[in-house]
């Protein structure tokens, strides 16, 4: 099949980047315009895609049009839901803990959602002041109920930085924040009944979680390596202090302490050895589809480890199909799914900087690995693995570099020697956890396994923390704006475009 440049070999890049287009404008301009507006307009689109059927020209420029118009009408559709206002003053409501309670000071920090009272639906990121003499008494868990009165507030920015916190809190549902006094809350039995069945599954599961994570909590590892593996293995990075974040960060190892495409790639491995390989292949593939989804909810359904399981799955079921299982347009429908489910992901940190992260290994990690004879590689195994991760974790940074120096200012110089020596290790401590669950049928077996996991732990942070102390292990102070990073991303897919030509040109004279 001829083409006409590379774009028409990825029909859903096309769509998924119109798609995020028009929920850029759509958002920009929801103050200014309704969705009927917008689904007016997708509608007439879509009615002259049918009038000029026979015109590909035209079909090629309407379907991105009608992409983009969708995106404005579903992303103005999801602000309009979450704009309700908010109450003036006190007001008494009904809600239960989706968070488990956070202990900062003589505050516990907790998610709720409201689920009785005129503002039922509305989800909250709550500080419970607690009295200093019946601190000792609060026992809340996620689950639990409770009845209180208190004053709801829109979320503000609480530092200058290009990080807008109060469009973080609506990616994800919470649209105030409120401060609750000692003795305007108590706790009780309330009615679920006004959450999905989905919101109901999610509380059963991060239930669940805080079941493992108290059978942690009793294998006796010290505090600093206790975090380290809740936050690998269960998602929970409560535990992390700024002292270990920073180190993991100033290391370029920050990405294996959030849930991510390496988790579950891992985890798939794991699964797959365990189902087996070749026998009864469709029914396989849905025991690992189901397993993967069910890691995801266990770990709470955050953006990144959703695009993983997202994508996992259409890996697993275009491999069915016989098709090409790593693409662009895998990618691209990933996106379409995610965003089409819910557009404000879009703006989301971790959302951005996952699909940026794949994005670029889609894009470059070919044209990079080739350039080492494919004959020196099968003759050297170890070289190969090397290699093979050299090019990985550089055409991943080249992806996510610009994100970390727009949103948090920085840049890990040695982030290539990090991730050689952390990911072996984070990979154990993944096998590890798995098997320490499988351990806990073998009591005899259980302590040396989780003093085995304690090791590695501890050695995977004192590598981050050896080369976080490195001479000039990272940059601080970078300051650029939007039109810049546009820029970069721009020179980027620039770049992208004449490997695509350099590749082409040289399977030609080949």
């Amino acid at each position: 099949m001829r083409t006409n440049g590379p774009l028409q070999l990825f029909p859903l890049l096309r769509v998924a980047v119109f798609l995020a287009i028009g929920i850029g404008v759509g958002y920009a301009a929801f103050d200014r315009m309704g969705w009927g507006v917008w689904l007016l307009a997708l509608a007439v689109s879509v009615l002259l895609q049918v009038v000029l059927r026979r015109h590909d020209l035209f079909q090629g420029a309407l379907i991105c049009l009608s992409a983009l118009l969708l995106g404005a009408t579903l992303v103005t559709i999801r602000c309009e839901a979450l704009s309700r206002p908010l109450p003036h003053g006190d007001f008494d409501y009904e809600a239960v803990v989706a968070s488990q309670p956070q202990a900062r000071g003589k505050v516990l920090q907790m998610d709720l959602w409201i689920v009785g009272g005129e503002q039922e639906g509305r989800r909250v990121k709550a500080s419970l002041l607690v009295d200093t003499f019946t601190q000792g008494n609060v026992q809340l868990e996620v689950g639990d109920g409770l009845v209180a009165k208190s004053v709801m507030q829109p979320p503000e920015n609480f530092y200058d930085s290009h990080f807008d916190y109060p469009l973080y809190l609506r990616c994800h549902g919470f649209t105030a924040t409120t401060l609750i006094l000692p003795d305007h809350w108590q706790q009780a039995t309330v009615n679920l009944a006004s959450l999905s069945h989905l919101d109901r599954t999610i509380l059963a599961a991060m239930k669940f979680r805080q079941a493992t994570l108290r059978h942690y909590l009793s294998l006796g590892l010290d505090d600093e390596e206790m975090a380290v593996a809740v936050a690998m293995a269960l998602g929970d990075r409560s535990r992390i202090t700024n002292d270990l974040r920073d180190i993991y960060s100033i290391s370029g190892a920050s990405h294996v302490l959030a849930l991510s495409g390496l988790h579950l790639g891992i985890i798939y491995m794991l699964l797959s050895l365990v189902v087996g390989q070749r026998r009864f292949g469709v029914f396989r593939e849905l025991l690992i589809i189901g397993g993967i989804w069910s890691y995801a909810l266990f770990t709470g359904l955050s953006p990144s480890v959703v695009r993983a399981a997202t994508m996992i799955t259409i890996f697993s079921l275009t491999g069915l199909l016989h098709r090409r299982r790593m693409s662009l347009n895998a990618l691209a429908l990933t996106a379409i799914v995610m965003l089409a489910v819910q557009p404000l992901l879009l703006f989301d940190v971790g959302f951005q900087m996952s699909f940026m992260a794949v994005l670029s290994i889609l894009l470059f990690y070919q044209p990079v690995y080739r350039l080492v004879s494919s004959e020196y590689l099968l003759t050297h195994p170890v070289q190969k693995w090397l290699w093979a991760m050299v090019v990985v974790s550089c055409c991943a940074q080249l992806g996510v570099a610009p994100l970390t120096a727009y949103y948090f200012g920085r840049f890990s110089v040695y982030f290539l020697l990090t991730n050689l020596l952390v990911i072996p290790l984070a990979t154990m401590v993944l096998y590890l956890t798995a098997l320490l669950f499988i351990a806990t049928l073998l009591p005899s077996v259980l302590p040396w396994v989780a003093r085995l996991l304690a090791w590695v732990v501890g050695w995977q942070t004192q590598m981050a923390r050896w080369v976080a102390s490195l001479p000039g292990s990272h940059i601080d102070g970078i300051n650029i704006n939007r039109l810049q990073l546009l820029l970069i991303y721009v020179a980027i897919a620039a770049l992208a475009v004449v490997g695509y030509y350099m590749i082409r040109r040289n399977v030609r004279r080949g």
